[in-house]
């Protein structure tokens, strides 16, 4: 008997998925592009590293966020990941406070790098990246970025998201 046999649907209920999806643990991080008034940056959880060798990484935006089309207009975006002490900053790109545009920017937490769009300085680490390749899935473009700079505050600790709520790292000693 194969799979084939079996009637499957086409995808699970949405509804469904999404609940499953607030299960998973993700860290906080804000994609940001643009410079001056057309920075445009937004919350997410769905970035990671590609590989290490050469350095890359990815970010799934959706198309309809207002700063998709500007990270495809400048060709660069940042990947900030946030720490357990930057919970306003996660809400105000997440739009929770209202803000958009370039208003969610505050000069002294922001800088530059290598690409000149907007790099959060006080992260956990943050990547300052070139897009490499896109890809169009569903309602969200994958965006891969090769890695030009870089910057890391090893003493912060990562935010992190569930079950609709933000916590913190906590590390375990090792038994084994």
């Amino acid at each position: 008997m194969s799979g084939q046999d079996f009637p499957v649907p086409s995808h699970v209920e949405t509804a469904a998925f999404k609940s499953a999806l607030r299960s998973v643990v993700g860290s906080v991080s804000i994609v940001a592009s643009g410079q001056g008034a057309d920075r445009r940056g937004l919350t997410v959880t769905a970035a990671v590293s590609l590989c290490v060798d050469p350095p890359k990484v990815l970010a799934c935006i959706n198309r309809s966020a207002e700063a998709h089309d500007v990270i495809l207009r400048t060709g660069a975006f940042s990947w900030n990941v946030l720490s357990a002490d930057q919970v306003q900053l996660a809400e105000r790109f997440a739009a929770m406070d209202g803000s958009k545009g370039a208003s969610r920017f505050s000069p002294a937490e922001w800088g530059e790098m290598v690409t000149g769009v907007p790099t959060l300085l006080q992260s956990v680490c943050s990547f300052d990246c070139r897009i490499q390749d896109t890809l169009e899935v569903a309602t969200h473009t994958i965006m891969i970025g090769a890695v030009v700079a870089q910057i890391h505050n090893q003493h912060k600790v990562p935010l992190i998201y569930s079950s609709g709520k933000f916590g913190r790292m906590e590390y375990f000693e090792s038994v084994g």
